[in-house]
């Protein structure tokens, strides 16, 4: 499912770096406080106890609604039932598969991405249905929470977080219309990883980080939206390409 910074292409690659850094038989479970898409959690269900949450209503109530095998995915959808979805209440699952993953860019009912294809041929609905399908055998244990990320008290737990990132060459609310969704204070984040990182072991995906992270981890990933004709994306100074990387607070590595 399309997700705006979601992590589908490099969800294995981090998986894999996460795991090495900390094996299972070290801690009590993995937690994930911006869950998202799941692209990194579905590469850790078979190795650890899970928790994931989001602040989003709609998103949680999608993947707990694909864990129960309760949500029905549309075969199609036009762009009227698209504009309509966005009025459902919320939490809904429905709301959360149309407005994310019919979406341009996997913005939060951002536009819908049918009419921006630029020729292509591409099923919007049906790799949605494909992708939610593929993941729900992967999630039947999580635990799937809504809440800020600000009102967990974890221990001894290895965790992965994948903020809003700090400094983008174009600023971009992730999902529009959820109040307070956006609103992330970025200074208070790091404070908080810090406390979290005195009884855990606290794995953080950004593009910089204060001097007290150290990054443990980098690879350069594809922009998917820097190639659109259609968007602010097509600046000729626009970078198609960023570097991923993974930071960890420097008194764990010293443990």
């Amino acid at each position: 499912m399309k997700y705006l910074g979601g992590k589908q292409k490099l969800g294995k690659h981090i998986a894999n770096k996460i795991k090495e850094l900390c094996p299972s038989d070290s801690v009590e479970g993995y937690m994930e406080p911006f869950c998202g898409a799941l692209g990194v959690l579905v590469h850790m269900t078979d190795d650890y106890k899970c928790y994931a949450s989001d602040t989003h209503p709609d998103l949680i109530q999608l993947w707990k609604s694909v864990q129960d095998n309760t949500l029905v995915p549309p075969t199609t959808v036009s762009e009227k039932e698209y504009n309509q979805a966005k009025l459902l209440k919320s939490p809904n699952a429905l709301k959360a598969f149309i407005g994310f993953g019919l979406s341009f860019g996997g913005r939060f009912f951002a536009a819908y991405a049918p009419k921006y294809t630029n020729g292509k041929k591409e099923n919007y609905c049906q790799a949605a249905c494909n992708s939610v399908r593929r993941k729900r055998e992967k999630i039947k244990n999580v635990d799937f929470k809504c809440c800020s990320y600000t009102n967990l008290k974890p221990s001894k737990l290895l965790i992965y977080c994948d903020p809003p990132y700090q400094q983008t060459n174009h600023p971009i609310k992730y999902r529009i219309g959820t109040k307070k969704y956006d609103d992330f204070d970025n200074e208070e984040f790091w404070k908080i990883m810090r406390k979290w990182s005195k009884t855990n072991i606290v794995i953080i995906s950004e593009t910089t980080a204060p001097d007290d992270f150290i990054e443990v981890w980098n690879k350069e990933s594809h922009r998917s939206a820097a190639n659109s004709l259609k968007t602010r994306y097509k600046a000729k100074n626009t970078k198609k390409f960023k570097t991923e990387k993974l930071f960890i607070h420097q008194s764990i590595l010293s443990k």
